[in-house]
């Protein structure tokens, strides 16, 4: 009887000191977890005046990156390589950036996925030379 005595003759208070924990705990639950660190952006591969996002289409001095490793390779050619690799790969999954994986995975993915995609072996390599292309143009040379 005197507990009930007690609540009754308090009830202000508990009621009011329950608020308070409720507020501080719904509030402790809403505050903003740091977001993840973007991956840092080469401004050297993005032209002048161009927004931050890192093109995927071919531009000049990409042909001057895949010559190094085809001679005679033409920006018409990174250019149908990069509309194949948008056109086939993105039937089936987003476009992945050619800088997330490494040549090598490059190399397994394009064995893998260009079989799904029944590209022909011109079109390989139209593509893989692109990609890897793309690839060093962002990350830079031997990465």
């Amino acid at each position: 009887m005197k507990k009930i005595s007690f609540l009754l003759k308090h009830y202000k208070t508990i009621f009011a000191l329950s608020s308070i924990t409720m507020v501080a705990v719904c509030c402790k639950s809403t505050q903003s977890v740091p977001a993840a660190k973007p991956a840092p952006i080469n401004f050297a591969a993005v032209p002048w005046g161009a927004p931050a996002k890192i093109s995927l289409v071919p531009v000049e001095s990409d042909v001057s990156i895949a010559r190094v490793h085809w001679p005679g390779t033409t920006r018409d050619e990174l250019n149908e390589g990069y509309s194949i690799f948008n056109d086939k790969c993105t039937d089936c999954h987003e476009t992945k950036n050619p800088q997330d994986f490494t040549v090598d995975e490059w190399n397994v993915l394009m064995h893998q996925m260009g079989r799904k995609a029944k590209l022909d072996s011109n079109q390989y390599k139209l593509v893989i030379h692109y990609i890897l292309t793309k690839r060093e143009a962002v990350l830079g040379p031997g990465k």
